[in-house]
């Protein structure tokens, strides 16, 4: 079996297929099928609900979390994510932002149940940059997250940091910018040489500010010369977590991991229409749509179909009868 372990294999394999030499245009076919499916919902991009929390904050709102491409269930067990024996256990079925807006004028009508030993339904919405809900949910609450994570495209510039001291001291800082600085006390430097980018997190003292520190000598087995270009002036003193960094590119992520063939029939449609070969361009979407089907189907088999709409929920306004709205 063909196993595409990384972005750069799958580059050489679209080649090999096809005949091309020209790497930047299978790249830039690779970016055009990676944005048909930003949406796919892989087994693979599912956070683990009973590990992944959210806390609201001020205002009964909740940020959305960063990682986050779209939301499955939110629910609540019970106190601070521990499950409770009383209840109530609550379900948050998601409703539009104008809904929430709306509903929330009236939150004060709700009822706010107390040990209710059944599972109810409550709203969330996204609003801005946070999610709220109803009933309102106070500050501090912590809330069990079930989403689809966002992933990176291949070929993304990315830094990588490792740590070669947790523990220094900027000694000296001379110059006038770009300012040569004097690390000394560091636990090891092996894996350093002269070139090296690195950075280190400021104490009482610090050694970039917006600025890059490069690798300028290597005195002793416990100590640093680095040149400081840009930004703030280093400030003597000690600092912490000493690290290289070093540029590259995202090389794999869960769908090439888990559906390599989203990528390959992606691609390879996308390198045909760019050919103008409408004809080898139609297979490979039809191939495409096809394993983007076949990932739909399952996971419309594993949906909880009108189960949430069965549950009961007591989050209803109380309406005085005497009155009706015309």
């Amino acid at each position: 079996m063909f196993i595409i372990p990384d972005a750069d294999t799958l580059v050489t394999y679209i080649q090999d297929f096809t005949g091309s030499s020209n790497d930047e245009e299978i790249r830039q076919c690779i970016f055009q099928a990676e944005l048909t499916m930003r949406n796919i919902e892989l087994p693979a991009l599912r956070t683990d609900p009973y590990t992944t929390f959210g806390t609201v904050g001020e205002d009964q709102l909740m940020p959305i979390p960063s990682d986050m491409n779209k939301p499955i269930l939110f629910f609540q067990q019970g106190t601070n994510a521990m499950p409770s024996n009383t209840g109530p256990w609550i379900v948050y079925d998601r409703i539009g932002d104008r809904d929430i807006i709306t509903q929330s004028l009236i939150a004060q009508l709700y009822l706010q149940p107390v040990n209710v030993p059944m599972v109810i339904r409550g709203k969330f919405s996204e609003v801005g940059s946070n999610y709220q809900f109803l009933p309102y949910l106070g500050e501090g609450t912590l809330l069990n997250l079930y989403y689809y994570k966002a992933w990176n495209l291949l070929f993304t510039p990315v830094t990588d940091s490792t740590v070669i001291s947790t523990t220094g001291s900027i000694a000296t800082v001379t110059g006038a910018g770009p300012w040569t600085v004097s690390i000394t006390g560091m636990t090891d430097v092996t894996g350093l040489i002269v070139g090296d980018t690195v950075t280190a997190t400021a104490g009482t003292g610090s050694l970039t500010t917006g600025g890059v520190a490069v690798v300028a000598g290597i005195p002793s087995a416990t100590s640093l010369t680095v040149t400081v270009t840009g930004g703030g002036i280093p400030t003597v003193g000690t600092v912490t977590n000493i690290s290289r960094t070093t540029a590259s590119t995202v090389q794999t992520n869960p769908v090439l991991q888990t559906w390599p063939e989203g990528y390959i029939y992606g691609t390879l449609h996308e390198y045909y229409v760019k050919r103008h070969n409408s004809e080898d361009a139609a297979i490979y979407k039809a191939k495409f749509d096809n394993a983007w089907d076949t990932v739909n189907n399952q996971n419309n088999l594993g949906k909880w179909s009108g189960g949430h709409t069965r549950l009961t929920s007591i989050f209803q306004p109380r309406r005085d009868r005497q009155y009706a709205v015309k």
